[in-house]
């Protein structure tokens, strides 16, 4: 089947953003003792908490979410919760993996709350900055994270590592590419190990379109980590960018090997296995992508894509049986982001070459004729295709009206025929019939 996604879908860059560890509302600080002489003795080990209890369901929800599991790592909050109403642990815990979800009102409501309890809260300020990056308002954003390095700075703290990295995100986001540097530079003076500061530099200069300079540092900084999933799928987008589509996927593989869950790497494999029509590996990564993100715009709309290439390779009976399942993942892709034209269309192609509902596939080129202002981009695959499918409507429209004629002209000129026998009188059967001439 001609899949619509004939351009590379949209692949990702992974950031250097950093997620708290959930459970981790408060910080010990530690307090110089005077050193004692101890006996050697058997260390005593803490009481486990009750597998029901809030202490450990919190845990249980830490572990899940660091397993990328969002959907049950909520489930677990929310019952700790229930049981400890108060306990700040597991609201952050439960706001982190609502952040996971898309779920931001609810994360925003948490982190507000808590933010007002207790406005100096690292976690706290931390979160809703992720919150704001996460919806698109990095002004917010920015704006949060530089009152409190100011905040820090006025009590003669050392700038927070985890706060100046997201930091620098935010401002690459913004394309305040200045501000990006000037910041890596001032954690980096600090920390020249620091893996997530040569990372975002590199990410700053490939937003930039330095691409080369963007590798070396990428370089640099899997030589102090070599187990960052991030670093491996930007070193594949700059492979990208120079269209070397197979050395790109090595280092998408790389990711993944390196970090079973990681979302952009997934994201990416299943694009580009979608731009070879390699329909069986895109579901695949996709459907891993949406394990992590359930409700992940890109990840659901792949998905359906490769769902529908998958069916459209089948044979003709089997299509019939797969293609509603495509439908239905495009519909639900069409539900998360009702924008999203390429599920329109591709339901329209759909219901035309593996469902013959060519009524069907008529109705959604009207909607997507909607979603484009009723106008089509001459370079818009579905231009051509709704047009084949308007005429092939009109051709057995056509054809039907010409069978329909063809039956009333025979039928008219059968009903013609029974009249003018039926004026003929039947022959007399007593009447001998006339004897034939004799032969000469």
């Amino acid at each position: 089947m001609k899949n619509m996604r004939d351009l590379l879908p949209s692949l990702a860059l992974a950031t250097a953003a950093s997620m708290l560890p959930a459970g981790c509302a408060t910080e010990q600080k530690k307090e110089d003792k005077p050193a004692v002489v101890v006996t050697e003795e058997k260390p005593v080990e803490a009481p486990r908490p009750r597998p029901d209890s809030a202490a450990a369901l919190i845990a249980d929800g830490t572990k899940l979410l660091k397993d990328g599991r969002a959907t049950d790592a909520k489930a677990k909050f929310e019952t700790a919760l229930d049981k400890e109403p108060a306990n700040v642990d597991a609201k952050v815990g439960l706001a982190q993996a609502q952040l996971k979800l898309g779920e931001f009102d609810g994360a925003k409501a948490i982190l507000t709350d808590l933010q007002k309890a207790n406005p100096d809260s690292r976690e706290v300020v931390l979160l809703l900055g992720l919150l704001y990056t996460e919806q698109g308002k990095y002004d917010q954003g920015i704006s949060l994270y530089e009152k409190e390095l100011e905040r820090q700075k006025s009590k003669g703290a050392a700038p927070d590592r985890d706060l100046l990295n997201n930091l620098i995100t935010m401002y690459r986001m913004a394309k305040q590419y200045d501000d990006a540097v000037r910041a890596c530079t001032t954690l980096l003076s600090r920390d020249p190990q620091n893996a997530d500061a040569l990372k975002n530099l590199s990410l700053v200069y490939f937003d930039q379109g330095k691409y080369d300079l963007a590798e070396t540092i990428a370089i640099n900084s899997l030589k102090i980590n070599d187990k960052d999933a991030a670093l491996y799928n930007n070193r594949g987008m700059i492979r990208v960018k120079k269209k070397r589509y197979p050395e790109a996927m090595s280092f998408f593989y790389k990711a993944v090997q390196v970090d079973p869950i990681s979302l952009t790497a997934h994201l990416n494999i299943g694009a580009i296995a979608l731009r070879y029509r390699d329909y069986a590996n895109a579901a695949k990564h996709y459907a891993e992508a949406m394990k992590l993100e359930p409700k992940h715009p890109e990840a659901n709309l792949g998905y359906g894509l490769a769902l529908a290439g998958v069916s459209g390779a089948l044979p003709p009976d089997e299509q019939a049986k797969k293609a509603p399942d495509a439908i239905a993942q495009l519909q639900r892709a069409l539900e998360i982001d009702p924008d999203v034209t390429e599920a329109i269309g591709e339901i329209a192609m759909v219901q035309k070459l593996q469902l013959n509902n060519l009524t069907e596939a008529k109705g959604w080129c009207e909607k997507y004729r909607e979603k484009r202002g009723r106008k089509f981009d001459d370079k818009d695959v579905m231009k051509g295709e709704c047009a084949a499918i308007d005429a092939e409507i009109k051709a057995k429209e056509a054809a039907a009206r010409a069978m329909e004629a063809a039956r009333a002209a025979q039928a008219e000129e059968d009903a013609a025929k029974k009249a003018e026998e039926a004026k003929s009188p039947p022959p007399d059967a007593s009447t001998p019939p006339p004897a034939e001439a004799a032969p000469q």
